[in-house]
């Protein structure tokens, strides 16, 4: 039987030459993160899990292999950003982007196999604004996306929700899966970031019509407000859906103290977003969960988030 208690897979290695300071995406957003740390926070014994990155064969199911060539060979070609130029090529890009998308296959699998009936990713970069050919937002490969498809092709699992409360809109996993029927997405986020790509407007493409939805939020909506926002759409989703599986990308720069969010919440309404995502997909999911960090970059406040939303996923 899965225990309940989360895989907790921490990617430790950090890369060799740092970012630059004015990036708020860097190495100690994983160092704070650290498993010991996260569960004497969090009030739970965890389990951490060690992961090994895989072959750029995960990558190919939702980005073309032109775009995953650049990667690879942006920093030996002097490249300094990739694409729309905020997302810095760093010495290991490619194995580090890499491995953070192997995290989210490897919690996959364990999950599914029944070793445990959630687990949480703490890697970087983040994933969650790359599409097929490009990069955006410090997100090199799509971590949730690679995490969904790779879940699509184990047996019995036909339909996937994508739960992205990042501040931004999740653009890049709905960009990828926008004609799929097999991959809901669902982005509640701040109005006025990425705002074409998060328009309430999107709803898919083709075969996937009516398989992706974007939620607004005003900046300076009270809590409460966004909560039952965050509730009405998750259960009429859900209800529409059916997901045999949720990955959540995680973001936590919605909290009040964040530098990218002018909402106010704080780890407490993670936890509460956490606990009413569970209890509206476990019907369909059995609790299957695989959540994946983006966003977060006031590092004290992503320690206080990340503890809360990984003690509701172990069930306390």
């Amino acid at each position: 039987m899965a225990d309940r208690a989360a895989g907790y897979f921490w990617q430790a290695g950090l890369e060799r030459r740092r970012t630059s300071l004015v990036c708020p995406e860097k190495p100690e957003r994983c160092a704070v993160l650290m498993p010991e740390r996260i569960f004497r926070a969090a009030g739970v014994a965890g389990r951490a899990e060690t992961f090994a990155a895989r072959g750029e064969s995960i990558l190919r199911p939702v980005h073309e292999r032109v775009y995953i060539e650049k990667v690879k060979t942006a920093h030996r070609a002097g490249m300094r950003y990739l694409d729309a130029g905020e997302t810095e090529v760093t010495a290991d890009v490619f194995e580090q982007a890499l491995w953070a998308a192997s995290a989210g296959c490897e919690a996959v699998e364990r999950v599914l196999a029944g070793e445990f009936l959630a687990a949480f990713c703490a890697v970087r970069p983040p994933g969650h604004h790359a599409n097929r050919h490009r990069a955006l937002g410090f997100c090199v490969f799509n971590n949730a996306a690679v995490a969904a498809a790779h879940a699509l092709s184990h047996p019995g699992i036909d339909r996937v929700m994508v739960l992205d409360w990042d501040v931004h809109p999740g653009n890049g996993t709905m960009e990828i899966f926008l004609d799929d029927p097999a991959v809901f997405t669902l982005s509640i986020h701040q109005a006025g970031l990425f705002p074409e790509s998060g328009r309430e407007d999107i709803k898919g493409r083709g075969a996937g019509e009516g398989f992706h939805r974007n939620v607004v939020i005003p900046p300076g909506t009270p809590t409460p407000d966004y909560l039952a926002r965050f509730e009405q759409a998750l259960a009429e989703s859900v209800d529409a859906f059916a997901p045999a599986l949720l990955i959540v990308s995680a973001g936590f720069d919605a909290h009040y103290g964040d530098p990218a969010s002018k909402l106010g919440l704080d780890a407490d309404s993670f936890a509460q977003m956490t606990r009413l995502a569970l209890q509206a997909t476990a019907p369909h999911t059995a609790g299957r969960t695989v959540s994946i960090l983006e966003g977060g970059y006031n590092l004290s406040a992503l320690v206080d988030c990340v503890a809360a939303h990984y003690r509701v996923l172990c069930g306390a």
